[in-house]
């Protein structure tokens, strides 16, 4: 879905290791380990502290020297040296080696976390290097876990209480045993996963129970609304398209042969105003198309995963993706009757036709590119899609629609879905002309007053908050639009915003592109600030650019 708690600073302190002073340093212990990394190899180390947990969020810097060992074998090396600065005991027990990102930039090591042989939710490391040097290390570890691990009520008894919590007889269910870290608490969790449902409201619930009271602690639903041959048609806007097609035995087909270095074939379906996905992939006699949406979803299906390719080099979360699943990127048009949405599904894109208020969704780009960067965001980072992690990662959405917008030469890259608005044709509804302003995420710059963000009836707002003064706190249900993950998007949203205006899109894209690498499932505003932080000291270092991030999270008061 594109349209339409509290929240938790912790006190971090970026200083150079060079000029730390050891009362700035949790503990003893730390402080020695961290003279022991800056004797060893470098004194200019940069640390970023979690106070409150007592551990390092952040270190980088050149904290390695060339070595033999492979990028694993190093990162388990250097984990295991320093573990005391992360707040390990025993790497063997509490970490577990996961697939890895190889970028252009770096390679991204990462590790989960585990208690006992189970899972702790978001808790992660992740460990950057080049060139064989470990560069950062990024930690979303918890340290101070002591609740029991063995449950007091069973897997089915879970099952049961969370098919009666969302109203659903599925018998093709998940449980898992897992720790569940959430507001400022740990619990011990059976996780139950739904399979996908289709209907006017989509859903593909994923329920948190507690494993020794079984309470609901939560309910997410993690539908995330938003040979070759050249083809051509024209588009939801009226324009002319130019696309790949293939051809087999004299038909046609909406669909193209892998993308170069790739694996990556993109598919585009007809469901035929079914709910029934993903329907039949839409052919043509002659390779010229007539369905618009059809057109519109492959051709900018092409436009964004050319974006990433092209400025990212590869597609290193291919393989733990949704993509991975369907072989490619799979889109259906046509969704149900008159579907006033899209959505990514966790394996493929789905659009529907639109009604009183939108043309056909596949004839945005913006909205193109936000859906499939769901997809990639769940491949990176599994953002728990409520509350503040649901927030960023409708967040991220926006933002890479926003630089996908710039690159492909959008007149107005920082408004969101304004090509298929149709309510603002309608008398007395002329304010409703974009879904959301990157520039302006409460529409207060504008003529109109009618979409302006009401922070005391949020739910039902047109615009958005764009600082953390106004933001909606919720519980995560499905009523509560996942506890804000629409509403209070427009917080880091507004963030990118500034920062590209004043650091450029090309700069800023990268930014947020391998930020993405450092964030974990339960990563909070903040969190993506820091993300974003040490992400601009990677690339680009101490300097300007950094300035710029730390005044934009300023501005919309996610504060360091």
């Amino acid at each position: 879905m594109i349209k339409f708690y509290s929240i938790f600073l912790v006190l971090l302190v970026l200083v150079p290791g060079a000029v730390m002073a050891g009362n700035d340093v949790p503990f003893e212990k730390q402080r020695i380990a961290l003279e022991e990394l800056k004797n060893n190899v470098s004194k200019e180390v940069f640390v970023k502290w979690n106070k409150k947990k007592g551990i390092a969020k952040y270190v980088s810097g050149r904290l390695t020297t060339p070595s033999d060992l492979s990028a694993e074998e190093l990162s388990k090396a250097f984990i295991a040296q320093y573990r005391v600065l992360f707040g390990i005991n025993d790497c063997d027990k509490e970490l577990e080696l996961i697939p890895s990102d190889i970028t252009l930039k770096a390679s991204f090591i990462h590790y989960k976390q585990k208690r006992n042989g189970l899972d702790v939710v978001g808790g992660k490391i992740t460990v950057r290097l080049n060139d064989g040097i470990v560069t950062t290390v990024a930690n979303s570890f918890e340290p101070h876990i002591s609740i029991k691990t063995t449950p007091e009520i069973s897997p089915e008894n879970a099952m049961e209480i969370a098919r009666a919590a969302v109203e659903i007889q599925d018998n093709e269910t998940k449980v898992s045993l897992l720790v569940f870290p959430w507001e400022d608490k740990h619990y011990l969790t059976y996780r139950v996963d739904f399979c996908f449902h289709s209907g006017q409201k989509p859903t593909k619930y994923r329920v948190y129970v507690d494993a020794i009271t079984g309470d609901i602690i939560l309910v997410e639903n993690r539908i995330m609304h938003e040979g070759a041959s050249l083809g051509s048609g024209i588009g939801v806007d009226g324009a002319l398209k130019i696309f790949d097609t293939y051809e087999r035995g004299g038909i046609f087909f909406l669909g193209n042969l892998p993308i170069p270095q790739s694996e990556i074939t993109i598919k585009t379906y007809d469901a035929h105003n079914t709910e029934n996905l993903p329907g039949s992939i839409v052919r043509d006699d002659d390779n010229t198309w007539e369905d618009p949406a059809g057109i519109d979803a492959h051709f900018y299906g092409n436009v964004v995963f050319d974006f990433y390719r092209d400025n990212f080099g590869n597609f290193s979360w291919f393989s733990k993706s949704g993509f991975k699943q369907s072989g490619g990127l799979v889109s259906s048009v046509h969704y149900g009757v008159n579907f006033e949405n899209a959505f990514w599904e966790g394996r493929q894109m789905v659009y529907g036709d639109g009604d009183k208020l939108f043309r056909p969704f596949s004839g945005a780009l913006d909205v193109v590119a936000h859906e499939i960067t769901h997809g990639i965001t769940e491949a990176i980072n599994d953002l728990l899609y409520c509350s503040e992690p649901g927030a960023l990662n409708e967040s991220w959405s926006d933002i890479m629609g926003m630089f996908v917008s710039i690159s492909y030469g959008d007149d107005l890259p920082y408004w969101s879905a304004e090509e298929i608005i149709k309510i603002d044709e309608t008398s007395g509804f002329e304010a409703f002309y974009a879904l959301r302003r990157m520039d302006d995420p409460p529409f207060r710059t504008d003529a109109f007053p009618d979409n302006d963000y009401d922070s005391s009836d949020p739910l039902n707002s047109w615009g958005q908050p764009e600082h953390t003064s106004e933001q909606y706190f919720a519980r995560c249900f499905p009523w509560t639009d996942n506890g804000g993950v629409h509403v209070n998007s427009g917080i880091p949203n507004k963030a990118a915003y500034l920062i590209t205006l004043d650091i450029g899109s090309e700069k800023a894209q990268e930014i947020y592109y391998y930020a993405m690498f450092y964030l974990s499932t339960l990563s909070l505003f903040q969190d993506a600030r820091d993300a974003v932080e040490q992400s601009t000291i990677d690339l680009f270092g101490v300097g300007p650019e950094l300035t710029s991030v730390q005044n934009a999270f300023d501005a919309v008061g996610i504060g360091p």
